[in-house]
């Protein structure tokens, strides 16, 4: 190695030592400059961060110094308001005080003038009014007495007819399954539940819907303890019957409200015909007996659900059309003609609601369908109410009064108590002004519905008197019957 070679390297290393120094250190200087500069840029960043802090938080100091001057000028006008109706109050309760005392000085004036005329009265009179109130009510009893002694007789035979029921009760309590039986049979129709919450439903708020179904059907509902069932009650089997479907279809829809008991009401009296007619139908077909007029087909299907003196009326009139049929055969008659006459013998009492007896009804119900003279002569004459004209009305009526007469076959207690109960509908429905007429709770209370447009309320009131004298006059009646006024008007509107 040459000593130029050395210089050289060592020229080389002292140029590396002191370059890579300056280097260094200009590196350093640079990067002290950035960190000066980025300090002096958040310095100013922050600077410019709490002017606008301290600039909002100036604004939300003066508007809490506006709410809250807002919120007291509020609070002292409810004071200032608060101050002024308590010096009212305080200005009504002097003037209360005032007339208070007024009135005792008022009250205190009439009471001596009181005093002063019943003296002078007295002196008048010659009588102190311990003696005049004992000559009123001596007059009183004098003019009322016949309405008194009417009166104490009327209860008389209310407190006998109780003492009667109670007599009753105590021989019943012997066969209480007898009397079950025989009053669920022709009085009472079960209707099933599907929960005991439908019973709520059913009555509705206030009674509206228990009441409401009870005034289209003309029945009456009893709703008891009886777990999952309610019972439909009312003497006229055709009523119960309607009633007791429509309660099913209200029950299986669940929609229980007054609009829907009229929809389904209307639904099942439909229903109900159809059903007689295809009852009638089956009726013919099982007598073999040829189809007739749809009007009296219907009659006869009707017949299933009537009784008559206990004996259901369609058992009854196929019993009765049978046994014709079978005498007629061994006497050589018409067969075919006693038949018919014996099935048609009782169809009147399906009509029979002006109160004449069934059996005119029907002869001229059959008469308008020209049904041969037979079957109008058996229907008319059964009772013995006319002569028998042909050997086969003798037949059909035999066969009636066989039927009837077998034993067991009749309950006369029901059948008298089903007919007094229409002859109160009846008598009712036949007065002017009544629309129609509901016997509930076996006749001891009636509900009459007036025509709102030709009846105002005074008169309303007349008119359930009316009801009552009438009762009074024509009918027996079971100790005390309460008589319900009802009109009302019903709109309807539909949109379409």
């Amino acid at each position: 190695m040459t000593i130029f070679t050395l210089v050289a390297a060592v020229i080389g290393i002292a140029f590396w030592i002191f370059g890579g120094k300056y280097l260094a250190d200009q590196w350093r200087s640079k990067k002290k400059q950035e960190a000066e500069l980025t300090i002096e840029t958040t310095k100013k960043e922050c600077r410019r961060l709490y002017d606008i802090a301290e600039r909002k938080g100036q604004e939300l100091i003066e508007k809490a110094e506006k709410e809250i001057t807002h919120r007291n000028k509020k609070v002292d006008q409810i004071e200032e308001k608060l101050t002024q109706k308590e010096e009212r109050m305080y200005e009504k309760m002097e003037k209360l005080e005032e007339k208070k005392e007024e009135y005792i000085t008022k009250k205190q004036d009439l009471e001596k003038v009181y005093d002063q005329q019943k003296t002078i009265l007295s002196d008048l009179s010659w009588l102190t009014p311990e003696q005049a109130k004992k000559q009123l009510f001596a007059q009183i009893e004098t003019d009322q007495q016949a309405e008194i002694t009417r009166f104490v007789h009327k209860y008389k035979l209310i407190k006998e007819e109780e003492a009667k029921e109670e007599a009753g009760k105590i021989i019943a309590r012997i066969l209480p399954r007898v009397a079950q039986e025989g009053i669920s049979e022709h009085l009472v129709t079960m209707v099933d539940l599907p929960s005991e919450d439908m019973k709520g439903k059913i009555i509705g708020r206030e009674w509206r819907n228990i009441n409401t179904f009870e005034k289209v059907t003309g029945v009456e509902v009893l709703i008891d303890d009886t777990p999952l069932t309610l019972k439909i009650s009312s003497y006229d089997p055709e009523k119960r019957f309607i009633a007791a479907e429509t309660m099913n279809k209200l029950v299986k829809d669940g929609r229980i409200n007054p609009v829907y008991i009229e929809k389904f009401y209307q639904q099942s009296i439909d229903e109900a015909s159809e059903l007689f007619l295809k009852k009638g139908k089956e009726t013919l077909a099982l007598l073999n007996i040829p189809m007739m007029k749809p009007e009296i087909v219907e009659y006869v299907g009707r017949f299933h659900i009537r009784y008559s003196y206990g004996q259901n009326l369609l058992l009854h009139s196929i019993e009765v059309a049978r046994m014709a049929e079978m005498m007629a055969n061994e006497l050589g008659l018409n067969a075919e003609l006693a038949k018919k006459a014996a099935l048609l013998h009782d169809i009147g009492k399906i009509d029979s609601t002006s109160g004449e007896a069934h059996t005119k009804v029907w002869a001229e119900i059959l008469r308008k369908h020209k049904m041969h003279e037979v079957i109008i002569n058996t229907a008319e004459w059964h009772h013995f109410d006319v002569e028998l004209l042909s050997a086969e009305a003798w037949v059909a009526t035999a066969a009636d009064v066989i039927s009837a007469s077998r034993p067991g076959a009749r309950h006369d207690t029901k059948d008298i108590f089903f007919e007094r109960m229409s002859n109160l509908e009846n008598l009712i429905n036949s007065i002017e002004w009544v629309q129609k007429a509901y016997i509930m709770q076996a006749g001891r209370e009636i509900m009459a519905f007036f025509n709102p447009d030709d009846v105002d309320d005074k008169r309303a009131q007349e008119l359930t008197t009316i009801i009552g004298t009438k009762i009074e006059e024509q009918l027996d009646y079971p100790g005390s019957i309460r008589i319900v006024g009802i009109r009302e008007n019903k709109m309807v509107h539909y949109l379409r």
